[in-house]
């Protein structure tokens, strides 16, 4: 067996600014099943019938990204998933048992998820990697999109939202009901989550999920569309589910584990309890990692923003790309120190330091990211 595989300082720095988001939006909210039963047509059962619990499928599904995100320094792979079509098989028999591979023209890439580890099989460097413990930060992937999953994560974090009914559509050859979130925070750059799930005993499996953006018509393309092509219910078989890997496959462990001893490295300060406004969420904390030094998640629902520390080279990597991709400036600021990159439904800050940087991400706003680094140029050291 190779040796283990420690992820790259810049992966580490830039990726958990891109994707802490992921981790802070992921926490599952789950009902007892009494409660979700029925849900018929009645949207907010429904949506208490989805968070219920995972329902064991497989199938076919596609997903189209429009976020539009500009090519940043070593998130080309992320902003290509986020803004164009990605097919995925997906494999699931329980929260945590499943399988979802992101098929291409030339092989694929398959994710498996066993207990608390989890794999990752590339067909085209023929490579079966092992990661354990479960990193609570990474970079988007095509598992993320699996209909189900998003529909659960999103649902999760808008409970206090507005819910309606939405016509039934046949979905994968079923007919099944739709409901809408509408997010109530002014100042998200998401305006609408439309969900359509089957019920089933004891919940409710999403089919498909549309995501619009705030200032955008419904007639226009969501941000996120991602449905079933086909879906079968039940668990898949053990051995569909199970990693493996051909005879004289590479096979390595990628230990993530130096993520905060990554980020102790840039001294960063301890995160200010609020920011532009909003309050500061807990983060997924591992014993094998400790608390993400500098590292915070802001706001309720889904407007929130990510504050990470980078080092002032990535920092400075990222404004120069960031500007030649149509970032712009921001007040207070010289154009070599911060930039702003908008797109329909996120926004990102980068601010560079004497002894470091920032990176603000979020589904809020331009200005809310803006007041964030305001803030952080006052009164945090330079």
């Amino acid at each position: 067996m190779s040796p283990p595989r420690r992820f790259g300082r810049r992966w580490l720095l830039v990726g958990a600014g891109a994707t802490a988001l992921l981790a802070a939006g992921s926490a599952d909210r789950w009902l007892p099943v009494s409660e979700a039963s029925g849900p018929g047509s009645d949207p907010a059962r429904l949506r208490d019938a989805v968070l219920s619990g995972v329902v064991p499928h497989t199938g076919v599904a596609s997903s189209a990204g429009g976020l539009g995100l500009p090519d940043i320094p070593n998130l080309e792979t992320t902003a290509a998933l986020l803004s164009t079509t990605t097919r995925i098989r997906v494999q699931v028999a329980a929260a945590d048992r499943w399988r979802i591979d992101q098929l291409t023209p030339v092989g694929e890439i398959d994710a498996y998820r066993a207990g608390d580890t989890e794999y990752v099989w590339d067909y085209g460097f023929t490579r079966l990697t092992t990661v354990r413990p479960i990193p609570p930060v990474r970079l988007p992937r095509a598992s993320d999109l699996a209909p189900a999953d998003l529909a659960r994560r999103l649902l999760g974090i808008t409970v206090a939202d507005p819910v309606v009914a939405l016509p039934p559509r046949r979905i994968a050859g079923y007919d099944a009901p739709g409901l809408r979130v509408s997010p109530s925070d002014p100042d998200t750059t998401i305006s609408r989550i439309d969900v359509w799930a089957l019920p089933v005993a004891g919940g409710a499996l999403p089919l498909a999920l549309r995501v619009g953006a705030r200032g955008v018509p419904d007639s226009a393309a969501p941000v996120v569309d991602t449905e079933f092509e086909t879906v079968d219910l039940g668990a898949p078989p053990d051995s569909a589910i199970r990693p493996t890997a051909p005879p004289g496959a590479e096979r390595v462990v990628a230990q993530p584990g130096d993520l905060a001893a990554v980020l102790r490295g840039l001294d960063a300060p301890p995160p200010p309890d609020t920011l532009a406004g909003r309050p500061r969420v807990d983060l997924p904390v591992d014993e094998s990692f400790g608390v993400l030094p500098g590292v915070a998640v802001y706001g309720n629902g889904i407007g929130r923003f990510v504050l990470v520390p980078a080092g002032r080279d990535v920092a400075r990597q990222i404004i120069a790309s960031a500007g030649s991709a149509g970032g712009g400036p921001i007040l207070g600021f010289p154009p070599d120190r911060a930039v702003r990159v908008a797109t329909p439904a996120l926004s990102v800050v980068v601010m560079r330091r004497r002894r470091g940087g920032y990176l603000l991400a979020g589904t809020v706003a331009p200005h809310v990211l803006e007041l964030g680094a305001t803030r952080l140029l006052n009164e945090v050291r330079p």
